[in-house]
């Protein structure tokens, strides 16, 4: 049984990486991406996780590329409201050893999938 509030850092729970649809997880790939992701929240303050782990069938609804990182549980959108924000958050990412970002208009993709190299795109 999944827990959501299980804590998985002392500011990131589990429920805050779940999937919308069907509320399941990779729980050990999720404490992954929290611990990876609390030194940038201790830089930049509170973060909001828009989508962490998708099933399937949510990756379909939200239009997700086929091979998402989302599908393994290495991935999060964090949302991101305006430039200032998106400078320190993607600055933060890079400084903590992300290597695969994604600049979006109200959220910054971050993963820890280290199938390919270095890369940072737009979905613009």
């Amino acid at each position: 049984m999944i827990d959501p509030n299980e804590q998985l850092t002392p500011h990131f729970k589990l429920g805050e990486f779940t999937c919308h649809c069907c509320h399941d997880v990779i729980r050990d790939k999720a404490l992954e991406l929290a611990s990876r992701l609390e030194p940038v929240r201790e830089d930049v303050g509170p973060i909001v996780i828009l989508s962490g782990f998708r099933c399937f069938h949510q990756n379909i609804l939200v239009h997700g590329k086929t091979f998402s990182r989302h599908l393994t549980g290495e991935a999060a959108d964090i949302a991101c409201q305006d430039d200032a924000t998106r400078f320190l958050l993607v600055t933060s990412l890079l400084t903590h050893g992300f290597v695969r970002i994604g600049i979006g208009r109200d959220f910054i993709h971050a993963d820890t999938s280290t199938i390919t190299g270095p890369v940072i795109w737009t979905y613009y």
